[in-house]
């Protein structure tokens, strides 16, 4: 991911098939305009938190093109005037991204759906 090894890794675990954290202090790895942490005890990660209505804000390249949409509560799916499905047409967000977004929104939405 960074081009070199940063970190220490250690063996997969065959009883539960992941790597066995070797972390024991918080650094945090500048990668594009935001950062990745290694941190000691995480072990997943999860977006659960996060409604499906406000994923598209937590997309840094989305950013500048959500006022180019014509509704403020836009889905960035099926509606005509959207800032965001123009961008990736016009190759501006990569359309990999903007597959991801979609992904995850979805399955914000599935588990809001059966949230109770």
């Amino acid at each position: 991911m960074f081009g070199e090894n940063k970190t220490e890794e250690g063996n997969i675990s065959h009883k539960i098939q992941r790597g066995k954290n070797t972390t024991t202090s918080v650094t945090l790895y500048p990668i594009n305009e935001g950062y990745i942490a290694d941190t000691p005890g995480f072990s997943t990660f999860s977006i659960e938190e996060i409604e499906s209505k406000d994923l598209a804000s937590y997309f840094i390249e989305f950013r500048n093109y959500l006022p180019d949409c014509e509704y403020t509560d836009c889905e960035h799916e099926k509606e005509e005037i959207c800032g965001i499905k123009k961008a990736v047409e016009e190759n501006k967000i990569s359309k990999q991204r903007y597959e991801r977004y979609q992904r995850m929104k979805q399955e914000l939405k599935d588990k809001e759906e059966h949230k109770w």
